[in-house]
C-alpha cells in the first residue's frame, strides 16, 4: 500500500473537507494522486449521503443579504439535524456561500439553487457539494429548506434576522426607492419575525386563504349554535374582525408602537416621501418549520 504524507492528507482535507482517515484512505487507493483521491471522496460522500437524506432536520440557520441600494435581497434557510452541526465552521461557510450564490443569480427556489454550479472550479453543483458534506465531514442530513429573492424596480427590500439566526424575514415595499423607506422596511421585517401578536398569514384580509376564513366561521357557528340568525351573524363578524386584526399584517398593531397598525406606519412614511406605498411581498423562515 502506498505511503502518504501527513502534508498530502491535510491538503486533501482542505480541498474536500473530508475526515483524516477518509483522506488518507483515498490517497492510498489513488496511489497518491490528489485529483483521483478527491474524486473518490466525492463518490464515497455521495453514496453515504443517500442513507441520511430522509432524516428530519429540526435545526439549522437563517442567512441573507440585501444590496447597498436596497433594491435586491435574498434570505434562505439551511437545515440540519443538530444544533452542534449548525455551529460547525463548514456549515456556516456553506450558508455564506449559498447566500452569495442566491444573491448573484436570478433564482427563487431551493431547487434552482441546488442546480447551480458551486463556483469553486470543481464543476460540482450545489446539490453535489451538499451531498458530499452530508456523507463526509458533516455526517448528517442538510438541505436548503427555504429561499426567497426579492428585486424591487421602484421600491425597497428590507430584512431582519434574529440574533440567533433561527428566524428571519424579507419584505418588499413598492412605490418609491427613497432611502427613508429602508429603515421602515427593516422594522416591518422585524415585526414579522417577532410574530407578535401572531405570525401574519397574509398582507391584507383579501389575501387570506378562503379555507382559513371558512374554518373561523365554522368554529363560531359551532360554539354558538342555537343563537338567532341575526345574533349569530354579529358573533361571526366579530370573530372574523378579531382574527383579521391578529393575523393580517397590515392590520396588526406595530410591534414597536402598538397604538398604530402596520398600515398606518406605511402610510406615514408614504406621506413623508410623497408617494403611496404598497407592502407587496414578505417571506418569513424559521428553523425547524416546514
Amino acid at each position: 500500500m502506498v505511503e502518504v504524507s501527513a502534508k498530502d492528507v491535510m491538503a486533501l482535507r482542505g480541498r474536500t473537507s473530508a475526515g483524516i482517515m477518509d483522506a488518507k484512505k483515498a490517497l492510498q487507493e489513488a496511489n497518491g494522486d490528489m485529483d483521483q483521491a478527491a474524486e473518490l471522496l466525492r463518490k464515497w460522500g455521495a453514496g453515504r449521503a443517500e442513507g441520511k437524506m430522509a432524516n428530519e432536520m429540526k435545526e439549522g440557520l437563517i442567512g441573507g443579504k440585501v444590496s447597498a441600494d436596497g433594491k435586491l435581497g435574498v434570505i434562505l434557510r439551511l437545515g440540519c439535524q443538530t444544533d452542534f452541526v449548525a455551529r460547525n465552521d463548514a456549515f456556516v461557510k456553506l450558508l455564506a456561500d449559498l447566500v452569495k450564490l442566491a444573491f448573484e443569480n436570478a433564482i427563487h427556489t431551493p431547487a434552482d439553487l441546488n442546480a447551480l454550479p458551486y463556483g469553486d472550479g470543481s464543476g460540482r453543483t450545489v446539490e453535489g457539494v451538499i451531498k458530499e458534506l452530508v456523507g463526509g465531514s458533516i455526517k448528517e442530513n442538510m438541505a436548503v429548506t427555504g429561499l426567497a429573492r426579492f428585486a424591487a424596480a421602484n421600491g425597497v427590500v428590507g430584512m431582519y434576522i434574529h440574533h440567533n439566526a433561527k428566524v428571519g424575514t424579507l419584505v418588499q415595499i413598492d412605490g418609491s426607492s427613497d432611502a427613508k423607506i429602508s429603515p421602515v422596511a427593516q422594522d416591518i421585517a422585524m415585526h414579522i419575525t417577532a410574530g407578535v401578536p401572531m405570525v401574519p398569514v397574509a398582507i391584507t384580509r383579501e389575501h387570506v386563504d378562503a379555507g382559513r376564513v371558512d374554518q373561523e366561521k365554522a368554529e363560531a357557528m359551532e360554539a354558538h349554535k342555537g343563537k338567532p340568525p341575526a345574533v349569530l351573524e354579529k358573533i361571526i363578524n366579530s370573530k372574523l374582525e378579531k382574527f383579521f386584526g391578529e393575523h393580517v399584517l397590515l392590520e396588526q398593531p406595530f410591534v414597536k408602537d402598538e397604538k398604530r397598525q402596520v398600515k398606518e406606519l406605511l402610510a406615514q412614511i408614504g406621506g413623508a416621501v410623497g408617494a403611496p406605498l404598497t407592502l407587496s411581498h414578505f417571506s418569513r423562515f424559521k428553523v425547524g418549520e416546514a
